[in-house]
């Protein structure tokens, strides 16, 4: 997207989501030059810079100063030091787009200065391929400018869905670490596929077709589960007990985050 080509980059963070953001700018044709990437790791930022080909910085660093838009890709823990390193160069005009769990939009806006658009995201990791699902909240002072270069990062990600802040720590559970949930399912049916007599790469294809045309069931019909689940009348395992399972994990996901925001709010 032109948006994305006409705007200067920092990545903060070297670690998985930053690579992930770096591939996705880099793939939708943002030119190395107009992208930077920091964390207080020096090392990790330098492998990150040299894997993308694009400029490594300190944090804080004066070079930022020119930045439409800063992606802050760091551990929840570190998120107010990276915006505290980063706001004597932060000024109006200027977005701060988190990609952490468990710190909420409002620690995000009190922590820069007047002017700045915030907007949050849940990171979920098939974003690497542009598969991903990523519920996104904007702050009050979000522009339609600074919403459109929001949107245009997303759309390289995958899909997007906007929701509250209140609803974020759930959102870990629903998409964010949704797929240590579902590559159970996958790695079980590889493994049936196999003992079939398929080939490993065989077993994994069908496997995960399987899923992929369950999923787009779902997204390109109207049909409720119950009428999707009567297309294939064989009942291969307790449905309701296995539903059960996926929904206490995507809450097990957000009352730990819930914990931890409540551990760094207090700190």
């Amino acid at each position: 997207m032109a948006i994305l080509g006409d705007s200067r980059w920092v990545i903060i963070g070297g670690g998985n989501i930053g690579c992930i953001l770096l591939d996705r700018l880099r793939a939708a044709g943002v030119p190395a030059d107009l992208i930077l990437v920091s964390e207080e790791d020096a090392g990790r930022s330098g492998r990150a810079s040299t894997r993308f080909s694009v400029r490594a910085a300190p944090l804080g660093d004066e070079s930022m100063c020119a930045a439409d838009v800063f992606l802050l890709a760091t551990p929840p823990g570190a998120v107010l030091r990276a915006l505290s390193a980063l706001k004597a160069r932060l000024r109006p005009g200027q977005a701060v787009i988190s990609f952490a769990a468990a710190v909420s939009l409002a620690r995000l806006e009190a922590a820069v200065p007047p002017g700045v658009a915030v907007a949050r995201v849940m990171p979920n990791a098939p974003s690497l391929v542009g598969e991903g699902m990523n519920p996104v909240v904007y702050g009050d002072s979000v522009e339609p400018r600074v919403r459109e270069r929001v949107e245009a990062v997303l759309a390289e990600l995958g899909r997007s869905v906007e929701v509250r802040d209140d609803q974020m720590n759930w959102c870990v559970g629903l998409t964010g670490a949704a797929m240590r949930s579902l590559l159970p399912v996958l790695e079980g049916m590889t493994r049936a596929g196999m003992e079939a007599g398929l080939s490993p790469a065989d077993a994994r294809i069908v496997a995960a077709q399987a899923m992929r045309g369950t999923a787009s069931l779902v997204l390109q019909t109207d049909l409720a589960f119950e009428q999707l689940k009567a297309l294939t009348p064989m009942e291969t395992v307790d449905e309701t007990e296995l539903a059960q399972v996926l929904y206490d994990a995507a809450r097990s996901a957000m009352e730990k985050t819930h914990r931890l925001q409540v551990k760094l709010e207090a700190g």
